[in-house]
């Protein structure tokens, strides 16, 4: 643990308040939790992540906390979730399986490995990706079980993603995830990531359209904060709209007002005060 820690940035209080929201499940859920073995994990997991961010600008270390969350309302063992928390610590910072085996043993790396080989299938088609899953489900129900909440996650937070990218984890989410999760009959992560995808799908159906790039592209010229947020409400409005023609005619509309927009969201609050030297 010194080893891994040392000359990283400790966890902060912001980290140490997204901890008690963990804490507080498994407390209600699962009193008997290995709080301590918990905590380690989570220590190591935000020690390397520091510094990253996700496409919502949010610390990285928001994202696995979150997976574990899920874990943790369903249940789920110590060791399952300690490897969600440091289940994307090999694959996008400089910890080595080797340093995760010394530290928590090879039952958590196991897991954390199986997630690394099932993460690099779902890059594949749908029918690769559902016969890795029945393997890992044969396997090992936990590695299928931290994916599935892995995926329920960022369909929670897909609409900081490019319109692409929304599509592709939505279809990904109803083809393969909604199934396998109820293989584990896990009824509530079911019917949400159902819900998730469907309402992802029909809210990028004209992403792809003339307008939708359009859209897209002239986001891009606002505030990186804030262009998530138009982007989903302009491609919204798309799908309101019943003809092609009409979608045009909104989208050269927007278009005009871009600029003005861009500049009112780049003004200072009224009373802002720019820090002085």
């Amino acid at each position: 643990m010194t080893g891994v820690l040392s000359g990283r940035a400790q966890p902060g209080p912001l980290q140490a308040d997204l901890l008690a929201g963990l804490r507080g499940i498994l407390q209600a859920i699962r009193p008997d939790a290995d709080l301590r073995l918990i905590r380690r994990a989570y220590d190591v997991a935000a020690a390397w992540h520091d510094g990253q961010t996700r496409f919502s600008g949010d610390p990285y270390i928001t994202h696995p906390l979150a997976v574990a969350a899920i874990l943790a309302g369903l249940g789920a063992s110590d060791q399952a979730l300690c490897a969600a928390l440091l289940h994307d610590t090999t694959a996008l910072t400089a910890y080595t399986f080797a340093e995760l085996n010394r530290e928590f043993g090879t039952e958590i790396t196991g897991l954390v490995a199986g997630i690394a080989a099932l993460d690099q299938i779902t890059h594949q088609g749908s029918s690769t990706t559902a016969q890795a899953i029945a393997a890992a489900t044969a396997a090992d129900p936990r590695v299928l079980a931290i994916k599935i909440a892995d995926r329920l996650h960022n369909m929670r937070t897909v609409e900081f993603l490019p319109p692409d990218k929304q599509l592709q984890k939505a279809a990904q989410a109803r083809d393969v995830f909604v199934p396998a999760a109820r293989l584990l009959r896990l009824g509530t992560v079911e019917s949400e990531l159902a819900a998730l995808a469907s309402t992802t799908l029909s809210r990028n159906r004209y992403a792809r359209t003339a307008s939708g790039h359009l859209l897209t592209a002239m986001a891009a010229l606002l505030p990186p904060a804030t262009q998530a947020r138009w982007r989903e409400e302009w491609l919204g409005e798309l799908h309101t709209l019943p003809a092609r023609r009409s979608r045009a005619r909104f989208a050269a509309h927007t278009l005009l007002g871009v600029p003005r927009l861009a500049v009112t969201l780049r003004r200072p609050a009224p009373g802002h005060r720019q820090a002085r030297p």
